[in-house]
């Protein structure tokens, strides 16, 4: 594998592999580094729902998207992003079109399944990136007071309106997550945060205005502008993304995995009452 830098900060890219006839060896190289970049760009794949799905299959435990308009008709832990429609007229998947709020995928989920797959089937003429930013807290030079309150802190989530294939519970996760096998400190904090566990509406709402601003700063994003057979392989704790505006044609597929939690930092989340 010949392996690029994408960014001084986060994110390479891998040329010289096919990822449905890796070896186990590959792969695991390809999941440290995804701990050590937090987003790992793959150029020319030839990958359909079968192959996809065996791929990250083999990477770890899938989860279903939380939309059920998403779901591939083989493959429901495949979800289709895409404003295609089929022979009958309807939507094959999620179809928005509009920049997205900046997120970490399943927030929302009492256990979220942290590592996550974006395939390019069919690229936008216009537009439709995938920004990304990395959330390390060091690296992003957030400053120290900051960092201690997010330490002691539990962040809060619902599902939003359109998360259909999830239970409506209302759930919190430790604002600052920690890898156990590098010690990299990162904020898991995105635009769908809702609170913090112990601060009012008001200082809840500061706490999250100034760990953003820092995060999603201009220089700091890198937008990934696709093309057919691309794949992303990301870390939801190490980054928040979000889709850009786009004009035309446009799907992806997409999926969840359950992070192996020796290597990544996992979220521990709890339901939270009333």
């Amino acid at each position: 594998m010949r392996v690029t830098p994408l960014t001084r900060a986060f994110g390479v890219l891998v040329e010289d592999i096919a990822l449905q006839d890796s070896s186990s060896d590959e792969l695991a190289e390809v999941l440290q580094l995804v701990e050590r970049a937090g987003l790992v760009i793959f150029r020319r794949q030839s990958l359909d729902d079968h192959d996809l799905f065996r791929l990250a299959r083999r990477i770890g435990p899938l989860e279903e998207s939380s939309r059920k308009v998403c779901l591939s008709p083989d493959y429901p832990a495949i979800g289709y992003l895409s404003n295609l429609r089929d022979d009958g007229g309807d939507p094959i998947g999620f179809p928005g079109d509009t920049t997205d709020f900046w997120h970490s995928d399943q927030q929302h989920r009492e256990q979220p399944a942290t590592l996550a797959v974006l395939y390019c089937v069919v690229p936008a003429r216009s537009g439709g990136a995938t920004s990304f930013v990395s959330t390390d807290v060091d690296s992003t030079g957030l400053d120290g007071a900051s960092i201690t309150e997010l330490a002691t802190r539990r962040a809060g989530y619902e599902p939003a309106h359109n998360h259909d294939n999830v239970p409506r519970v209302r759930v919190s996760h430790p604002a600052l997550l920690v890898s156990p096998s590098s010690g990299k400190r990162c904020a898991y904090v995105s635009d769908n945060t809702i609170d913090f566990s112990g601060l009012d509406e008001a200082r809840s709402a500061e706490l999250k205005k100034c760990v953003l601003e820092r995060l999603t700063r201009p220089a700091a994003i890198y937008s990934h502008r696709w093309s057919t057979g691309d794949l992303a392989l990301y870390d939801n704790a190490q980054l928040l993304h979000r889709r850009e505006e786009f004009r035309g044609r446009r799907w992806l597929k997409a999926t969840k995995i359950f992070a192996p939690k020796e290597i990544f930092a996992v979220p521990t989340g709890r339901v939270v009452a009333g």
